[in-house]
């Protein structure tokens, strides 16, 4: 097995080296300059070339790439934004814990909902039991997530005042709503997955043994199909986490969450190019990872797979 992480974390050099080119390329051929947008219509072009210059954006297009790549590989350097002439890394560090806690409470919310209702919604296929979860599930996984924001923050914030707007300047209790706009729609995703995979399991050879045993129905639920039925499940759920880490924008932006994927947008807006570069890298990065945790829990679900990885010692 650690064969197999030393594989997968060298990996994830060129597949970093690829992100962060795709991104450095897209932004280069974005029209407009920084300069202009910091300076804002009025500015002079002479006081535009000025400011360009002293940003390197005048310099060749893969002078500038290898400039940042090198800085930030020899001296892990992910530059200076060129808005508020802060590092890019300290940004990053201050904005990521934001996004973190969001994406953590969104799918542990998940889990909770979808989980044990698909579950019960394979037990109690074509009843009330399936066909109302059910059919909740598609409506509320049609929902936009800032929808379903909008509404809670109507609700609780402005009619009842019992939970803040935005910000986080309340602590944990800031990230209820915008948890609970997030977990709802994937934990809707995350019911229909378990119950098409628990339907799957159930149907097994072994279960039906199990059954015919005298084993309890919770028991061989729980204790014999729900190990298989957890791949799926485990894939979805560490899927939906790596990319609400840099990808929950505008649940961000609607409770004013000062998390990472708002500081990737603002820099595209504002054709910011260390700042997007390197919240792109970091994302890219931490998916990398937690995809690299999510095969290796396969190994805890699964012993076929945890004797496969002890093969390639």
């Amino acid at each position: 097995m650690y064969r197999y992480v030393i594989k997968r974390l060298l990996l994830m050099i060129p597949v970093v080296l690829g992100v962060s080119f795709i991104i450095f390329t897209i932004m280069y051929f974005i029209p407009g300059d920084p300069a202009s947008n910091i300076l804002g219509v009025g500015a002079s072009p002479e006081a535009v070339a000025q400011l360009n210059e002293e940003l390197g954006y005048n310099d060749p297009f893969i002078v500038r790439y290898v400039n940042y790549i090198s800085d930030a590989v020899l001296h892990l350097d992910l530059g200076t934004s060129y808005q508020n002439k802060l590092p890019v890394t300290g940004e990053i560090a201050k904005r990521l814990p934001v996004s973190a806690t969001l994406a953590f409470g969104s799918i542990m919310l998940s889990l909770l909902i979808g989980v044990p209702i698909g579950v019960l919604s394979a037990v109690k296929q074509y009843s009330l039991w399936d066909k109302i979860p059910t059919g909740l599930a598609l409506l509320v996984a049609a929902m936009p997530a800032f929808i379903i924001g909008m509404l809670l923050m109507l609700v609780f914030s402005l009619q009842l005042g019992i939970l803040p707007v935005s910000g986080v300047t309340q602590g944990l209790k800031s990230y209820i709503l915008p948890v609970i706009s997030l977990g709802l729609p994937y934990g809707a995703r995350q019911l229909r997955f378990t119950r098409s995979s628990m339907l799957e399991t159930i149907r097994q050879d072994y279960v039906r043994t199990a059954k015919a045993k005298g084993a309890s129905q919770k028991k061989t639920i729980w204790g014999h199909a729900m190990k298989n039925a957890l791949m799926p499940v485990i894939t979805v759920a560490g899927t939906s986490f790596g990319a609400l880490l840099g990808g929950a924008i505008a649940t961000e932006s609607l409770f004013g969450l000062p998390g990472l994927g708002t500081y990737i947008s603002d820099g595209i807006k504002l054709k910011d190019v260390p700042a997007v570069l390197g919240g792109i890298i970091v994302f890219a990065l931490l998916f990398s990872l937690v995809m690299l945790a999510v095969d290796l829990s396969y190994a805890f679900v699964d012993p076929r797979i945890k004797a496969r990885y002890a093969g390639r010692r």
